[in-house]
């Protein structure tokens, strides 16, 4: 397994040239999100569109503005939280050489198995609840998982389980050799606020 692990959000933009199979950039999570967060949570979210590289904070608020109660629109923290949306965005664009990526962001998660992207690179961010579960390469049967088999059979060694920390950024490469990750239980039954980017193309193959 290959993995990468850095403070350095910047360094996203040189993982489209690297072989990781993840690259993880660790941050601080944000003075006063809990509570904006838990407000948020109270009802199911589900937003998907396009946010262009030079418009990032407009795009964002466009499509935010009427799904998001005008109570936590007008929380100071929410301004803080939108801009860091908008900053990841920008440099996943970069890292993408992309005018736009796609947005992904929802309250509910339903990836209960082990899998791997079908994409070249995916962004998540989990800014509430527990992060992404994945297992290093030793840890799993990789046989078993390209044979349909249950979570059981797919982990070898339950103990070297990771979890994704809240407000870090994650980005997987995709296809056969990819890192095996998955939703956590916990975050199958509770909601979390959970951000996704992929290449600006990934939701025309959905239209």
């Amino acid at each position: 397994m290959t993995f990468l692990q850095t403070t350095d959000i910047k360094s996203i933009q040189e993982v489209s040239h690297q072989a990781h199979q993840m690259t993880l950039i660790k941050r601080k999570q944000l003075d006063h999100g809990n509570t904006f967060f838990q407000d948020l949570m109270c009802t199911p979210l589900k937003i998907v569109g396009k946010v262009y590289k030079n418009s990032t904070t407009k795009d964002i608020h466009e499509l935010l503005v009427n799904k998001i109660h005008t109570k936590l629109q007008v929380d100071p923290f929410y301004k803080i939280w939108l801009d860091d949306m908008a900053k990841v965005c920008e440099i996943f664009c970069e890292t993408l050489e992309s005018e736009a990526v796609s947005f992904y962001l929802g309250t509910q998660r339903s990836c209960r198995r082990y899998h791997v992207d079908n994409v070249p690179l995916r962004l998540l961010v989990t800014y509430a609840g527990l992060g992404t579960e994945w297992i290093p390469d030793d840890a799993a049967d990789r046989l078993a998982f390209e044979s349909g088999a249950p979570n059981e059979e797919i982990i070898k060694d339950p103990s070297k389980k990771q979890f994704i920390n809240t407000w870090d950024i994650a980005i997987f490469q995709g296809g056969p050799k990819g890192l095996l990750h998955r939703t956590p239980d916990e975050a199958l039954k509770k909601p979390s606020v959970f951000l996704r980017l992929d290449h600006s193309s990934f939701w025309d193959h959905f239209s």
